[in-house]
């Protein structure tokens, strides 16, 4: 890598953790599209399910009395199940179309939400279904955050125990992820370069997350997930548009 782009791509790292930290997810969702302008598509997914395993980790380990386990396993365990349905759906249908789907799926749970709903006391089927389509969108589209964010928002989760449950659920898939890697030896050496490279600045950029985080209140903290959600929204938009 030139001097540029290793540059981008701690940015990348940097920006990613920061904003992760603070809300809990969007680590993948900013770090992967800023990376591929310094590496291979293939890597860029490697390092940052790397790095966005050890920044998730940190947030669970830091916020396990917040954690909502039942919450936790329930999505996890259907996710799992989800993996293969999203690959038998990715080797029948385009990918773009997947992507446009996905896009009007996520603006219309934004605007669900939007509206404040009260699904607190919904049956344990919104997590299953939540985490069925996490789990296929994974295996998919390597985008498994917007159904939870759904599920977990539509619950009316603080923002603590927000950050804590879906950090655990990203770790448990995170772990997940990576044993598929190595048994498939997508893993090279230079995804490995690259995340050795980040580690100092995924360690600055979770410590700096760590600090921001008490200044959010409930509500901006609300605002902000809306806002990363729309960007996903957005990010598949273009993605089924251009290709």
């Amino acid at each position: 890598m030139s001097g540029s782009e290793i540059i981008v791509l701690l940015l990348a790292v940097g920006i990613s953790a920061v904003v992760q930290n603070i809300v809990g997810f969007g680590f993948a969702l900013l770090a992967v599209p800023l990376m591929v302008l310094a590496v291979e598509p293939h890597d860029a997914v490697v390092i940052s399910t790397f790095l966005g395993l050890g920044s998730s980790s940190f947030q669970l380990f830091n916020g396990r009395h917040d954690a909502q386990w039942r919450l936790i396993m329930r999505l996890s365990l259907s996710a799992l199940v989800g993996i293969p349905c999203g690959l038998l759906v990715f080797n029948h249908v385009d990918e773009r179309v997947l992507k446009g789907c996905l896009a009007v799926g996520i603006f219309l749970a934004v605007l669900f939400l939007v509206r404040r709903p009260n699904i607190s006391h919904a049956s344990p089927r919104l997590e299953i279904g939540a985490g069925l389509l996490s789990g296929a969108l994974s295996s998919s589209l390597s985008t498994n955050g917007p159904p939870l964010v759904f599920a977990l928002q539509g619950r009316g989760l603080p923002i603590a125990q927000f950050r804590a449950t879906i950090s655990a659920i990203f770790t448990i898939s995170g772990v997940f992820t990576l044993a598929s890697f190595f048994a498939l030896r997508k893993v090279n050496s230079d995804s490995l370069v690259g995340v050795l490279m980040s580690l100092p600045i995924l360690a600055s950029g979770i410590l700096i997350g760590q600090k921001l985080k008490p200044r959010l209140n409930e509500e901006n903290a609300r605002r902000f997930v809306l806002i990363l959600l729309s960007a996903a929204g957005l990010s598949a938009l273009i993605g089924a548009l251009v290709g």
